[in-house]
C-alpha cells in the first residue's frame, strides 16, 4: 500500500456520504459501489505530504465521476471529471487473488467516522487476516482485525471502499460491518471480482492495472519486507526527527551532551537517542 494513493470521498454536504477509496492508477480509483450508488460523480482527495514529506496534509477536493459501478459486487471506479489525472503515477496497482489455504496477513486505510475531527476526517490503519474457513459459501472476505477499531460498529462509517492489501497486492474492498458480528471483524468484496466485469475489466486494460497471476498465500506475505506496504516512510520519519531534533549539529556543535566532537546528524541522534536509557543521561537541573 502506498499512502500517496489513499483517497477520501465525499457527496451531498454535510449530510452526505462519506467514505474511502484507492487510486489504482493515475485516473481511476477504486471505491466500494454503495459508497456512490446512484450518483453520477462526487468528490475525493488524496493524502498529502507535509513538511518533512510525511502523510499528513490535508490536499483540495477534486471532481470524480462514476464510470463503471458494479451490479452483483460492491464496487465501483471513478475518473477524473475534467483533470488527465488526479495524481501523476509512476505505475499502477497490481491486483491479487487470495490463495486461501491458510489465514492471510491484510492491511486497510480509510477514513471511518470514528476518526472525524471538528474540523477535518483523519485516517485509521488497520491490520487483519483473512482466514479460509470462515465464510466458504460465500464471495466476500472476513477480516479478524487485530488493531485498534472503533468501540462501536457505528464509528466503521466511512471506512467503506478502503482497499484490502495483501503485502503489495490489492486484494479486496471494505464493504461492511457484518450485522451479527461484533466491530472486530469486516467484510470485504473481492478486488479480482473486476475482472470478471466487462466494462471494468476494459477500464483496467486501459488503465494498465493487471491481475496478478500468481495467488497471493500466507508465505508471499511474510517473504515481503517490513516495511514493504510504506516504502520508505519510516526512513523520512527518522531524518525528519534528526532534522528537528538536530539542528544545531548542522553548525559542527555537540548534540545533547554527545561528546564534544563534530558529528553527522544521524549518528548523533542514533547514539543519544536510540540507545538503552540509562540515569546517567538524565538532564541536570
Amino acid at each position: 500500500m502506498q499512502w500517496q494513493r489513499v483517497v477520501e470521498l465525499h457527496s451531498g454536504g454535510d449530510g452526505g456520504r462519506h467514505g474511502s477509496g484507492y487510486l489504482i492508477a493515475s485516473g481511476l480509483v477504486l471505491t466500494a459501489r454503495h459508497v456512490v450508488d446512484g450518483l453520477d460523480a462526487t468528490s475525493v482527495r488524496l493524502l498529502e505530504p507535509d513538511e518533512d514529506r510525511l502523510p499528513g496534509g490535508i490536499g483540495a477536493w477534486q471532481d470524480a465521476r462514476v464510470v463503471w459501478s458494479g451490479t452483483d459486487v460492491d464496487l465501483a471506479l471513478l475518473a477524473p471529471a475534467a483533470a488527465a489525472a488526479f495524481r501523476k503515477l509512476e505505475s499502477t496497482t497490481t491486483i491479487g487473488r487470495l490463495d486461501g489455504r491458510a489465514p492471510v496477513r491484510v492491511d486497510a486505510l480509510g477514513f471511518p467516522r470514528a476518526m472525524l475531527n471538528p474540523t477535518y476526517s483523519d485516517s485509521l490503519h488497520v491490520e487483519a487476516y483473512v482466514n479460509a474457513w470462515s465464510g466458504v459459501r460465500g464471495d466476500a472476505m472476513l477480516l479478524d482485525v487485530r488493531t485498534s477499531r472503533p468501540a462501536q460498529a457505528e464509528g466503521w462509517r466511512g471506512m467503506s471502499g478502503a482497499a484490502v492489501f495483501a503485502g503489495d497486492r490489492l486484494v479486496g474492498v471494505i464493504e461492511a460491518v457484518p450485522a451479527r458480528l461484533d466491530g472486530s471483524t469486516l467484510r470485504a468484496t473481492p478486488a479480482h471480482a473486476l475482472f470478471e466485469a466487462t466494462d471494468a475489466a476494459r477500464l483496467l486494460r486501459e488503465a494498465d492495472v493487471d491481475l496478478a497471476p500468481q495467488l497471493v498465500d500466507a508465505a508471499y506475505v511474510d517473504n515481503l519486507p517490513p516495511a514493504g506496504h510504506w516504502g520508505d516512510v519510516r526512513e523520512q520519519y527518522t531524518r525528519a526527527v534528526v532534522a528537528t531534533l538536530c539542528r544545531i549539529d548542522y553548525l559542527g556543535l555537540a548534540v545533547s551532551g554527545a561528546p564534544d566532537r563534530k558529528m553527522p546528524a544521524l549518528a548523533a541522534f542514533s547514539e543519544q537517542r536510540l540507545r538503552p536509557w540509562q540515569d546517567d543521561t538524565m538532564p541536570k537541573g
